[in-house]
């Protein structure tokens, strides 16, 4: 007899210095070929598409007090798997984040050495 699949939910959370992960079981209400549907134990219920599982998303709608945050619905056995790939996925936001503020300050280095003209307003 096969036994029901276990879904659980990882999420991890960056706020400033302060890093979070957890992983929630979802009880699995009914399965299909396509998705599944899933509770936690307060809330609704959420179908997720197989073909969604083990896939990373992200959370962060915009980045504001060094928060950012990414979550994945997974089986029990990739729980570890989804956190490592978590860990990379927040590691190149942060990175990509870090170069695009790296080119703002070049921006504002140059202009402090030669400041254009600021153009009037009538």
């Amino acid at each position: 007899m096969n036994s029901p699949i276990k879904i659980f939910k990882v999420t991890v959370q960056l706020e400033k210095d302060e890093y979070d992960v957890e992983a929630s079981h979802w009880r699995l209400l009914v399965e299909t070929n396509r998705y599944y549907e899933i509770k936690p134990e307060s809330g609704p219920v959420k179908r997720i598409y197989k073909e969604k599982m083990n896939t990373v998303v992200d959370d962060t709608k915009s980045y504001t007090d060094g928060y950012l945050a990414c979550s994945a619905f997974c089986i029990e056995d990739r729980i570890h798997d989804m956190h490592i790939e978590m860990l990379h996925k927040l590691q190149m936001k942060v990175k990509a984040y870090m170069d695009e503020l790296q080119m703002n300050q070049q921006a504002i280095e140059l202009q402090i050495k030669c400041p254009r003209a600021v153009p009037h307003r009538k």
